[in-house]
């Protein structure tokens, strides 16, 4: 075994044990030097992180979203800043470089409604997930019942593999449910822009109002996430559904 390989299976190991005794559900580990809008360019490798939302409220949403489910959004997107940060000072322990953005960036502006850097990015390549017809992450263990964040870092170890296609199937159940008609039931493939997934005007303005009847002030919806087959095992196993 070479050096290199040798520091990447250990630094690997290190992560997954770190990271396996902190809050995450789910991660992985992926190669982001392709990806040109990096908010940290000289950190080319990421970790995709994953907090999974409480069954009980995931499916409340059956009903649309209401205060709990936003209480829940917050404070989980609030364990993920936590989560990224012990993350990104355990790697800088070992000698190098990491750095993370929220796991939500704001996206207020009805011209703008893209990241600069999708998390669902990371994901996807990092063997996670993919993306649903519904624009969310889905993975097979949760479906879209998490919130995720990326750590970029120049740490090596040992990517996962990414995932390229759909496992959506000919399943259309977010695109039937959908309040404002904004998923147009295309089916993803890696590469693909989100505007083909889903009519992003139509969605940002009903989850706004969505938003601000539930009493948050920003968007949420969520009504996508609780129909997708893949959350419905997820909630199934939790004796939910």
């Amino acid at each position: 075994m070479s050096d290199l390989k040798r520091v990447t299976t250990r630094i690997t190991e290190e992560l997954d044990n770190f990271i396996g005794g902190c809050d995450a559900a789910i991660w992985g580990y992926c190669d982001l030097s392709g990806i040109t809008n990096r908010p940290f360019p000289e950190l080319r490798n990421g970790i995709s992180m994953g907090i999974k939302l409480n069954p009980k409220i995931v499916l409340s949403l059956k009903e649309g979203p209401g205060e709990e489910y936003t209480r829940e959004y917050d404070e989980v997107n609030s364990r993920l800043a936590v989560l990224a940060g012990k993350v990104s000072e355990f790697i800088k322990d070992l000698g190098y470089d990491a750095g993370f953005i929220p796991p939500t960036q704001s996206l207020n502006d009805p011209e703008r409604l893209f990241a600069d850097f999708p998390h669902k990015t990371a994901a996807t390549l990092s063997g996670l997930g993919w993306i649903g017809k519904n624009a969310l992450l889905v993975t097979k263990k949760y479906g879209s019942a998490l919130r995720i964040i990326t750590v970029f870092t120049d740490a090596p170890f040992t990517t996962g593999e990414p995932v390229i296609k759909s496992y959506c199937g000919d399943c259309r159940s977010c695109m039937d449910l959908c309040p404002p008609g904004a998923v147009r039931g295309v089916k993803w493939s890696q590469g693909m822009s989100r505007e083909k997934l889903l009519d992003t005007r139509r969605c940002f303005e009903y989850s706004r109002k969505m938003g601000y009847e539930a009493g948050p002030g920003h968007g949420v919806c969520g009504r996508c996430i609780v129909v997708c087959p893949w959350t419905e095992k997820y909630l199934k196993r939790e004796g939910v559904l």
